[in-house]
């Protein structure tokens, strides 16, 4: 009889054994297939922020963590307050999304959705966009013309430290002199002799750039520069082997750290202590360079353009990395081009024969209709809502983010000339170029625009 015991409880017991396994084994796989259903978003990491904003558009950095690598189901739809505006395969776990047709001064909420099919995985919470305000067109304007009597005279480039402190340069004949800059100082323009020094020896000649760091560090381009540091001019030359050309333009983040662009494809940099050419892959004149802040990549954005302005042979938009160059999209552009201006990574434009823009994401530029067909030289930008533009014929336009504003014909009169440069600080603008006179020679003209 306690045999017949033992065995049923040691039976019972392999029972039990078997079932705790069978338990074991059951629970171990419904949790990996729970897990392999798990949503590949997890709702709590999916955000979406505020990336910038102009008066009609807006960028919107998605982000996302990937639990698994396969998303080619995904799919991302984007709303606008209660419309769906976007809805398309999602293909990074990070993005940034652009959304235009926004009006100015204006608040919307965004929401961002990631779906398998039409499975719900994960919704960002709302975030909110305000767009900028348009700005003013309401500027007064003074007039200054120079020179003219013993020879042609003209601008070619303005920098504006301050209100109280502008400079121009070009070259000035003036009856009984010449010239190559003037200084504002509030209240009155004087002309000024830069000489560059070189071997012991006194050389004058037009200087066709310039670019400012502040009052005491302002640098002037001829065939090398010319530095004013707050006490006196010091001479820079730039090595006739990198650079036997005119400083078309200058641009830099501070004195060590100087680009220098001319003729024949020419790009030079300073470092504070030496100069190094940059080969541009292009023997086009380099006409412009602007570069600007990327928050993203913590680093600059450095662009140039490249045309022969008056013939058809080619045009260039190069990029400037690491001292070393390569040609971005230029699909869209005409061949002569003039200036180039963007705020890094999200809006960018070129002017020459007409004003381009384009955004980062898109693939070609678009040419913008301001009802002007006059040749644009320069454009300068406070910000996406507060840009101008100069040109031939007295050319002077701006935009105020939502509309461009013509002062041809209105305040500004037309005249035989151009406007070859300006400089635009927050409520000033400072426009430089020639004005043909009643004789054979022009007159230098600059004109001061001041936002009511």
């Amino acid at each position: 009889m306690k045999a017949k015991k033992s065995f049923v409880i040691c039976h019972l017991s392999y029972v039990l054994k078997f079932f705790f396994f069978l338990f074991l084994f059951s629970f171990f796989l419904f949790s990996s297939c729970k897990r392999s259903t798990e949503p590949i978003y997890n709702p709590q990491t999916l955000q979406l922020t505020v990336a910038d904003v102009s008066c009609t558009e807006t960028w919107l950095k998605l982000k996302a963590q990937i639990a698994q690598k396969d998303s080619s189901d995904l799919k991302l739809q984007l709303y606008r307050d209660d419309s769906l505006i976007v809805n398309k395969p999602l293909t990074t776990a990070d993005s940034v999304l652009y959304v235009d047709g926004l009006q100015p001064a204006t608040s919307y909420a965004f929401t961002a959705k990631v779906l398998n099919g039409s499975e719900l995985l994960a919704a960002s919470a709302k975030t909110e966009a305000t767009t900028m305000d348009t700005t003013s067109h309401n500027f007064t304007w003074q007039t200054f013309e120079f020179g003219g009597q013993g020879g042609s005279s003209c601008f070619y480039d303005v920098a504006i430290i301050d209100e109280n402190d502008i400079w121009a340069v070009g070259e000035i004949y003036t009856a009984d002199d010449k010239y190559n800059a003037a200084h504002w100082d509030g209240e009155k323009w004087e002309l000024k002799k830069i000489y560059f020094y070189y071997q012991n020896n006194e050389f004058w000649g037009p200087i066709y750039s310039m670019f400012s760091f502040s009052k005491n560090d302002i640098w002037f381009g001829m065939g090398s520069l010319i530095h004013w540091n707050g006490f006196g001019f010091q001479s820079y030359k730039i090595p006739d082997k990198f650079f036997p050309s005119k400083a078309n333009k200058i641009w830099g983040t501070s004195d060590h750290d100087l680009y220098v662009v001319g003729n024949n494809g020419l790009i030079v940099h300073y470092d504070g202590r030496q100069w190094t050419r940059i080969e541009s892959g292009t023997d086009l004149p380099i006409q412009d360079i602007w570069g600007a802040f990327n928050k993203e990549t913590n680093k600059y954005e450095i662009l140039c353009v490249a045309s022969n302005e008056y013939n058809n042979y080619g045009k260039k938009i190069i990029k400037i990395e690491n001292k070393k160059t390569n040609f971005i999209q230029d699909k869209g552009l005409p061949w002569s081009l003039r200036s180039i201006w963007f705020i890094s990574d999200k809006i960018y434009y070129v002017c020459g024969s007409g004003i381009y823009s384009k955004i980062k994401s898109m693939n070609r530029w678009y040419e913008i209709e301001n009802n002007i067909q006059f040749y644009s030289k320069k454009i300068k930008g406070n910000q996406y809502n507060d840009i101008f533009v100069c040109g031939a014929f007295g050319l002077l336009t701006h935009y105020n983010g939502l509309h461009w504003y013509n002062y041809l014909n209105h305040e500004i009169y037309s005249f035989n000339g151009a406007y070859y440069s300006l400089d635009y600080k927050e409520n000033l603008v400072v426009v430089v170029g020639e004005k043909l006179d009643q004789t054979i020679n022009t007159k230098s003209i600059i004109l001061i625009g001041r936002r009511k």
